[in-house]
C-alpha cells in the first residue's frame, strides 16, 4: 500500500470532498461519541472472549476502525466539517490540528486496510492484527 502524501491529500480535498457545514452540531457530535463509546464497550468484551479462538481478524479489525472513525468525525464536527469521505476528514484533522498528535501514516494505512476487507475481500491475519491492536489502543 503506498500512503498518499498529507499535504497533496488535503489540497485535493479542499475542493468540495470537505463539507463545512454552517454551525457546529453539538448533538450530533455527543451522539457519535456516545454510540463509539458503547460499541468500544461491546468490541473489548468481545474481544476477550473470541480473540483466542477466531481465526477472523478482520472483524475485529474492522470494529475497532469503525468506532476510531466515528471518535473521529465526532472531532471533525467542532471544525464545522460534515461526517462524510474518512479520508478527506482525517486529512483536515491532521493538517489543521497537530496538538491531537494524529499520526497521518497510521489512520490511512488503516482506513486503506479496512477498504481492503469491506471492499476487495482481503482479510487481515493475526499478526496485522496484533499490530495494529497496539496502534488503535494509542
Amino acid at each position: 500500500m503506498k500512503i498518499e502524501d498529507i499535504k497533496i491529500v488535503y489540497e485535493k480535498c479542499k475542493d468540495g470532498k470537505i463539507v463545512f457545514s454552517e454551525q457546529v452540531d453539538i448533538e450530533l457530535a455527543e451522539s457519535l461519541m456516545k454510540q463509539a463509546q458503547r460499541e468500544w464497550k461491546e468490541i473489548i468484551e468481545m474481544e476477550k472472549a473470541r480473540e483466542d479462538k477466531t481465526e477472523n481478524f478482520s472483524l475485529i479489525f474492522c470494529n475497532r476502525y469503525d468506532v476510531m472513525r466515528k471518535l473521529i468525525h465526532s472531532l471533525a464536527i467542532f471544525d464545522k466539517l460534515k461526517p462524510s469521505d474518512h479520508k478527506c476528514i482525517t486529512a483536515h484533522l491532521c493538517k489543521q490540528h497537530p496538538e491531537f498528535e494524529l499520526d497521518w501514516e497510521t489512520l490511512e494505512t488503516m482506513r486503506l486496510l479496512r477498504n481492503n476487507v469491506q471492499y476487495r475481500g482481503q482479510g487481515i491475519n493475526k499478526e496485522l492484527w496484533l499490530d495494529y491492536k497496539f496502534k488503535f489502543n494509542i
